[in-house]
């Protein structure tokens, strides 16, 4: 039986990764052409069909191997082989996406996204459901309106924050100043109950210091910034927006438990 050797596995992956999808179909056609003991004459116009130096000489690696190492394979093989790599390729790219959000200085003008943004978009994208978890949130006008919007199209909010009572103190403005009556009455807040919460032997209590929005259960957002205009604006902050399902599924379910559980309870 032919089988593929594990170096002619890896650096079949190899090139799947480097050389688009697009280039590779071109190729993939040639190769299922080839049959056995024909590729050292097809070897130059294989080449030919790649572009870039870099891409040519991973593949050349590939036929290297290929000839040494498992030459009884004709080229149908290796361009199955390539066709699923590159199939696998791409779906864990739309499984799996993550981009870096930044606020603050940014001197070499890097295309980052920024903090205030990217919570907008995701606020504003949300069909169902939308999570939001912050320890502050004080005076973003337009993250309320961009909430009442979601409201207005049938999207369930659910908002876990601290309070002046469950923080023990630790921020001074509440849910009401912050976000006002129709997003409270319409949303379902969370608060993290002073009573559930870890103590040290000096008497502090534990914080609720996670910030993330979830999105339809396919979006994470977390990040270092809390909702407050200095976070949003002024401050260096830094996050990553995530674009799985699984991921986001499991905040979702985490948070879930703390509620179950009554750690977490309607404010």
């Amino acid at each position: 039986m032919n089988t593929f050797s594990s170096n002619l596995l890896e650096q079949i992956r190899r090139v799947a990764q480097e050389v688009p999808a697009s280039t590779l179909d071109a190729l993939i056609q040639v190769l299922m052409t080839i049959r056995q003991g024909e590729l050292s004459k097809m070897k130059h116009n294989l080449l030919q069909l790649l572009p870039r130096a870099a891409w040519r000489k991973e593949f050349n690696y590939l036929i290297e191997i290929w000839q040494t190492e498992t030459s009884e394979l004709d080229g149908k093989a290796i361009a199955i082989a390539l066709s699923t790599a590159v199939h696998c390729q791409t779906r864990m790219h739309q499984d799996l996406s993550v981009e870096l959000v930044w606020t603050g200085p940014n001197p070499e003008a890097l295309p980052l996204r920024r903090t205030d943004q990217t919570l907008l978009q995701l606020i504003r994208d949300a069909q169902h459901d939308l999570l939001i978890v912050s320890f502050a949130i004080y005076n973003i006008p337009e993250i309320v309106q961009a909430l009442i919007a979601a409201l207005n199209r049938g999207v369930s909010i659910r908002i876990v924050a601290e309070t002046p009572e469950a923080s023990d103190g630790k921020i001074s403005f509440g849910l009401v100043t912050t976000f006002g009556a129709e997003v409270l009455k319409r949303s379902q807040l969370y608060v993290w109950l002073k009573a559930k919460r870890p103590v040290d032997e000096q008497g502090r209590y534990g914080s609720l210091h996670a910030k993330c929005a979830v999105s339809d259960r396919q979006h994470l957002f977390v990040s270092s910034a809390n909702l407050t205009e200095y976070a949003m604006s002024l401050n260096i902050e830094m996050g990553v927006l995530i674009h799985n399902q699984s991921l986001a599924e499991q905040v979702i379910q985490q948070i879930n438990s703390l509620i179950l559980h009554g750690s977490l309870v309607i404010w």
